[in-house]
């Protein structure tokens, strides 16, 4: 064989090689990093979605899941301010609502907390920083998203609804 072939052969092998890495490595991140999230058949998804007119510290929740009450919020892990256009993933499976049924009933009251503080388990902040929504419901089936946006900003007040996802 001479050079000519010899290079042409190892130019067609590095190619197809690189091809194969590459293709693999794709299927790798996309099964690693799914573009969306999948709702379990026993889990309820609700995406806040934010239409804000300012970035906000934190979002609190008190809510009642079968009229049982719970509470939750959302901040960011580094401090940051949470972006006035963010969707905020919330997932709950039918252990954590203490429900075997097929629905619930759920209402939701947030509280924006308009400045960064550190979260704490009681849910208490200082009242100049807060500002509070008036509550949404509604009947969700587990194996099902929902929607919820939330718009506004500290100057004329927020507002919830429950949309379509």
């Amino acid at each position: 064989m001479n050079k000519k072939a010899i290079v042409i052969i190892a130019v067609s092998a590095a190619v197809v090689i690189t091809a194969c890495a590459v293709f693999v490595a794709a299927a790798l991140y996309k099964w690693m990093f799914p573009g969306e999230y999948v709702v379990g058949e026993d889990e309820i998804a609700l995406y806040i979605t934010l239409e804000l007119d300012e970035d906000i510290g934190l979002i609190v929740y008190d809510y009642t899941a079968n009229g049982r009450a719970y509470s939750g919020g959302v901040s960011n892990a580094d401090r940051s301010m949470i972006k006035r256009d963010d969707v905020i993933i919330n997932v709950w499976d039918k252990e954590q609502l203490e429900c075997d049924g097929e629905t619930v009933d759920l209402t939701f009251k947030f509280r924006i907390i308009t400045e960064y503080i550190d979260p704490n388990y009681e849910n208490v902040y200082p009242v100049e920083l807060t500002r509070y929504i008036d509550p949404v419901s509604l009947r969700a089936e587990f194996g099902n998203a929902y929607k919820i946006v939330i718009s506004g900003g500290k100057e004329s007040g927020y507002k919830a609804l429950v949309a379509a996802p």
